[in-house]
Order: structure tokens, then C-alpha cells, then sequence
């Protein structure tokens, strides 16, 4: 009697044990506004604090995985930085595709930073971003002047690190109207697997 008591608490004990290891909680999904005005400097933002860095040599860090500088975007990458950073679009759209992609297919084609041709007011001007990320957004001509408009879809960034977030950039307009701010919704897997919920 005693030997079946004893391997009941074992079997209970190993079934809770499992229980606990097994379940993993979802990634939270967060939102971030960050203030990417100025036309000359950039500002790095890391998924792992949620918040932006101050970074002394952006070529040799990996403490970020994405740089702004007001519409242009960098990841960690390529001619960006020595990190893993790259890009690839989902081809999904808006909090529906945002909620529907779970995993990072193992077909994804991630795209590194390089040079690009960008238009300005005084023409044409060469500038080192990722060119996934580049697409985020399209332009329309208003009474008002050229607004920015996300496309409402959905990325998937590789971290300096190697490790991977789903972003779904939302505006680029703050609460005042002011343009330079890049409001984005991600959720960043820390654990490094391809989960992405």
C-alpha cells in the first residue's frame, strides 16, 4: 500500500513538474513612439529594453536593431552595423495579419542595409537604410502637402542578435499632428526560436 501511495506522489509530482517546464507565456505586444525629427542624426531603438539607446559607435554595437531618422529605417545590419539585423515583409496587413503570423516561415528572405537612392527637395540623395523597411510607408499629395501613410504591413526584423520581432509600423504623426514620429506595435521573442506569439 505503501509502495502505491509513494509512486502516485512520484507520477503526480513529475506530471506538475512537466506542467510547469512545458508552458510558455505569449510575447506581450508593445507599442512605442519615438521621436525620430531630426533630419540629420539618428536615433536606436532596442527591442530587448523596449526603449531607445544611446549608442557611441552604431558600426561596432549590437546593443540596437533598428535606427530611425524621420521616414528612413535601419536595421543592425548589412552596411548599418555589425549585428544580425535584416528585414523580410510578411505580406500580411493591419492587427489581423499582425495577429495571424505565429512563426517566422523557414522560407523567409531577409534583406540586409545598403544603399539606396532616395528623392529630397533638392533632388536625389544616397542613403544607407534597409530596403524592406524602406517600403513601410507611401506618400500621398493633399491639400495640406505630402503626407506619409503607413502600408499597414507587417515585418519581421531579425534583432542584432539574431533573434526575431514581427513589427507593424502605425503612423508617423504624433498627437499634435508633428511629423517624425514613428509610432510602431511589435512583439519581440527573447528566448531566440522563431515563435512569434
Amino acid at each position: 500500500m505503501k509502495k502505491i501511495i509513494y509512486l502516485s506522489a512520484v507520477v503526480l509530482v513529475s506530471f506538475f513538474a512537466c506542467k510547469k517546464t512545458d508552458s510558455k507565456q505569449p510575447i506581450q505586444s508593445q507599442e512605442f513612439e519615438i521621436n525620430s525629427t531630426g533630419s540629420t542624426t539618428w536615433k536606436y531603438f532596442s527591442f530587448a529594453t523596449n526603449d531607445t539607446v544611446t549608442v557611441a559607435d552604431p558600426a561596432n554595437s549590437t546593443t540596437w536593431d533598428l535606427a530611425f531618422q524621420r521616414y528612413r529605417i535601419k536595421t543592425n545590419g548589412g552596411l548599418s552595423g555589425s549585428g544580425s539585423g535584416s528585414a523580410a515583409i510578411s505580406y500580411l496587413k493591419g492587427q489581423t495579419g499582425f495577429d495571424a503570423l505565429k512563426v517566422v516561415p523557414d522560407t523567409t528572405t531577409f534583406k540586409t542595409d545598403t544603399s539606396i537612392s532616395i528623392a529630397v527637395q533638392q533632388g536625389y540623395a544616397i542613403y544607407i537604410v534597409n530596403p524592406v523597411l524602406y517600403n513601410w510607408f507611401s506618400l500621398e499629395f493633399a491639400t495640406q502637402g505630402t503626407q506619409i501613410v503607413p502600408t499597414d504591413d507587417i515585418f519581421i526584423v531579425k534583432t542584432a542578435t539574431g533573434k526575431y520581432a514581427k513589427v507593424w509600423f502605425k503612423s508617423y504623426y504624433s498627437a499634435l499632428n508633428l511629423s517624425g514620429y514613428v509610432t510602431f506595435q511589435y512583439k519581440y521573442q527573447s528566448d531566440g526560436t522563431k515563435t512569434l506569439e
